[in-house]
């Protein structure tokens, strides 16, 4: 089973400032200009433009709205304590994942935040075995889950629901006798 890439799509596709740490002259990304852009300047672009700039020396990220270890111990905190799916934006597993790979990246200059990245990956595992436990539970009822209940799933949850519902379903049949086709 692969993982739907459509969380990552939204987290990319998601508006940032930057701010313009040198002239640039205007550039075509993705059949959009971008620029020109003046030295001081802020501006709003896409994620996934934004790291190029910022690849390129061009910009600095200012509102990354990203996630950090008060957001993961957050998020685990409500989502142990609610017998429901709690909202996650679509763009949560993407966010946790650029969150871990930027500490593994700072901890190769500073090894003390081996530490928070240990700690980061404990909350982000909690967070998945407890949302994977309601969705599992969700598969095994059968029917569809009411709209607000799938508003709450990210896409990548949305696919595992769909697929276990599938196993499930077909599993089901198969222990029943009957015909699968």
């Amino acid at each position: 089973m692969k993982v739907s890439l459509s969380g990552e799509i939204a987290y990319d596709m998601e508006k940032v400032r930057v701010k313009v740490l040198k002239n640039t002259p205007e550039i075509r990304a993705g059949g959009e200009a971008i620029g020109p852009l003046f030295k001081d300047q802020e501006v709003e672009v896409e994620r996934w433009i934004a790291r190029i700039l910022k690849e390129e020396g061009y910009v600095e990220i200012l509102d990354d709205r990203s996630i950090d270890l008060t957001t993961l111990s957050k998020i685990a905190w409500r989502e142990n304590r609610s017998s429901q799916l709690t909202p996650l934006e679509p763009s949560f597993y993407a966010k946790a994942r650029a969150y871990l790979k930027s500490l593994s990246e700072k901890a190769k200059e500073k090894p003390e935040v081996l530490g928070e990245k240990k700690i980061a990956e404990s909350r982000l595992i909690d967070i998945i075995n407890c949302r994977v436990q309601k969705i599992v539970s969700l598969a095994l009822a059968g029917a569809q889950p009411p709209r607000d209940v799938l508003n709450n799933l990210t896409p990548e949850e949305k696919m595992l629901l769909d697929e276990l519902s599938s196993i499930i379903s077909r599993w089901k049949q198969e222990v029943r006798g009957e015909d699968i086709g």
